[in-house]
């Protein structure tokens, strides 16, 4: 008896999503500012209609809206999720919140969110509640290592700048050396104050 040729059923395409100009929204914002932030342009990078654009979202407010929702969720609100899942003290939570930051270039979108704020009353809201999340959680971090008074707020205060900027300022590095880089720059941030 032959052995039976397996036929392979096609795969429906991939349905284009929401989230899909999301992230190509951010990486138009990240790369060129919010005004490129156009629904043409991001239709013809996404190589779509207009009409998908008002499929999913029903305005450009809507639009902005969930951009900063997602910037939000995606960049701020998981991070924290993944951090608080470690099994171990808060100088480990700390780093691994350092090592996602950088392997996953998360820093990379915040100068261009506080240069939109910087315009719109509206975005300048959305930013400074995660700016206010996120200094929350590390300021909870140093302070379970013991941290307090003016030390816990200059060490918390200069960490915060630096893990949303490094990306926007140019310093010379060797970047085949990330790993090293981080657990050099946890031990500077986590070092008891003399």
């Amino acid at each position: 008896m032959a052995a039976r040729k397996s036929v392979r059923k096609p795969q429906p395409a991939l349905r284009f999503d929401r989230e899909a100009w999301l992230r190509a929204a951010m990486e138009v914002l990240a790369r060129e500012g919010r005004a490129k932030l156009r629904v043409d342009r991001l239709a013809s990078d996404l190589g779509v209609t207009k009409g998908s654009f008002y499929h999913h979202f029903e305005s450009r407010e809507d639009f902005v809206d969930s951009l900063l929702a997602y910037w939000s969720s995606a960049f701020t609100d998981w991070v924290i999720g993944e951090v608080r899942g470690v099994d171990g003290p808060a100088t480990e939570q700390l780093l691994k919140l350092m090592q996602i930051i950088q392997r996953e270039g998360l820093d990379r979108y915040d100068n261009a969110f506080r240069s939109w704020a910087a315009q719109d009353p509206s975005v300048a809201k959305e930013v400074k509640k995660v700016d206010l999340a996120r200094y929350k959680f590390v300021r909870s971090l140093f302070s379970e290592m013991g941290f307090k008074g003016p030390d816990l707020e200059d060490r918390l205060r200069i960490w915060l700048v630096f893990n949303s900027a490094q990306s926007t300022v140019f310093f010379p590095e060797d970047k085949s050396d990330a790993e090293e880089a981080i657990t050099r720059r946890h031990a500077f941030f986590t070092r008891p104050a003399e």
